[in-house]
């Protein structure tokens, strides 16, 4: 059971991997800054995903809970910016 959890969790973050990196390169050219800013929030939640599934796999819920507050400060992150960008802040 655990070396089927295991397999599972590397193509899980293998995956993961994969699109974070296709997202930094957005974030590196991409053509408007929303386009920007959208790749880098995608990149927290992300990284938030992958910190909820390496907590579940360890059992350990501090994992878990990171995640959660890393996924949450990127949205509050791409809030602000986004006001920036429109004006308002």
């Amino acid at each position: 059971m655990m070396a089927d959890m295991t397999m599972d969790f590397m193509v899980v973050a293998i995956v993961l991997t994969i699109l974070a990196i296709s997202l930094i390169y957005r974030v590196l050219k991409g053509p408007h800054a929303i386009d920007r800013v959208v790749a880098a929030d995608s990149i927290d939640v992300i990284i938030g995903l992958v910190m909820v599934i390496f907590g579940c796999y360890e059992g350990r819920a501090l994992y878990i809970d990171l995640g959660l507050i890393v996924a949450l400060l990127g949205f509050v992150g791409t809030i602000l910016i986004s006001k920036y960008l429109e004006g308002r802040l």
